[in-house]
């Protein structure tokens, strides 16, 4: 693979990873599900782990926004890219806006596998871990 695809492939698993901080905070619980491949998983630690578009929905159904939320998603490297998968890492920090303004409420990392189907790339597995 050349330098350029690699860039390209990059520029697109940090954009999925964008979009899902995106949709997470609106709560686009469809547009989560939509992120991951048909046979994807997202596990949370200490939550559960979806399997599949409808338990993904479901469970992230479940993460309902009672007040306004940012999730700040930075430091991602891209670990590894092929024509068809790539690894990642990012920290995230978590924010909740309440009577005295923003803050932090927990910060953590994601580990990602991705796929890239026709010209596609979601989540194959997101793991999700907190940080005491």
């Amino acid at each position: 693979m050349s330098t350029f695809a690699d860039a390209s492939a990059t520029a697109q698993v940090e954009a999925a990873i964008a979009a899902y901080a995106q949709a997470l905070d609106a709560d686009r619980v469809d547009d989560v599900a939509r992120l991951f491949w048909p046979d994807g998983v997202a596990e949370i630690a200490g939550v559960g782990t979806f399997e599949g578009h409808d338990a993904i929905r479901a469970g992230y159904a479940g993460f309902a926004p009672a007040r306004p939320q940012l999730h700040l998603v930075g430091n991602t490297v891209v670990t590894a890219v092929s024509e068809d998968e790539a690894t990642a890492v990012s920290n995230l920090a978590f924010f909740q806006r309440g009577e005295s303004g923003w803050g932090v409420q927990l910060v953590g990392r994601y580990d990602d596998v991705l796929r890239r189907r026709d010209g596609e790339w979601r989540f194959q597995r997101r793991v999700t871990t907190f940080l005491p």
